[in-house]
């Protein structure tokens, strides 16, 4: 399922590359360490994830179009022996990111595919749900290393969905 999103989005980006200004488009490939927060972080500890995004150029000025897919999970803590459980994110997103010199702000809007998972001894449980996702960061960049903090949030009907985390992100852009 994973290999088929990453397919899929290469697809959808690739029109998108011959569009900007010459050396203005990047693809960025991305881990980040995610630490939950709000009423998250009572339920899971520090997760992982990663993302791929595009990054298109449109001005003579440093600003950029933006999309983006990723895969974010964190485990559920204090669950009783042989039980484990975890809430997964599948963010995709298009945004607008601005370079002042070497810092770099992103703001970006989409949706999220949620779902939440359980296993123990009597059996495996989960549900997914699908929200409207947005994320804001922050980011210094040296010799096309990227290193980050962004704030990601999934807004859900039902709060059990919510899932809010600081990323810190360290990723690596490729000219296109």
């Amino acid at each position: 399922m994973k290999f088929k999103l990453i397919v899929f989005f290469a697809f959808l980006l690739s029109p998108f590359f011959s569009f900007a200004q010459k050396n203005t488009n990047y693809l960025k490939v991305a881990g980040q360490m995610a630490i939950p927060t709000g009423q998250l972080a009572d339920i899971v500890g520090v997760g992982y994830g990663g993302s791929v995004k595009g990054i298109f150029g449109f001005s003579k000025q440093p600003q950029y179009l933006t999309v983006e897919a990723g895969y974010n999970r964190l485990g559920v803590k204090d669950l009783p022996a042989g039980s484990s459980g975890n809430y997964s994110a599948i963010p995709v997103y298009a945004g607008y990111r601005a370079r002042l010199g070497q810092l770099i702000f992103d703001a970006q809007t989409g949706v999220s595919f949620n779902r939440i998972a359980a296993s123990g001894p009597g059996g495996s449980a989960s549900d997914t749900q699908t929200a409207f996702a947005w994320a804001v960061g922050a980011s210094y960049e040296y010799k096309q290393v990227e290193l980050g903090l962004r704030f990601q949030s999934s807004e859900a009907n039902n709060d059990t969905f919510i899932i809010r985390f600081v990323g810190v992100r360290l990723g690596y852009n490729f000219k296109l």
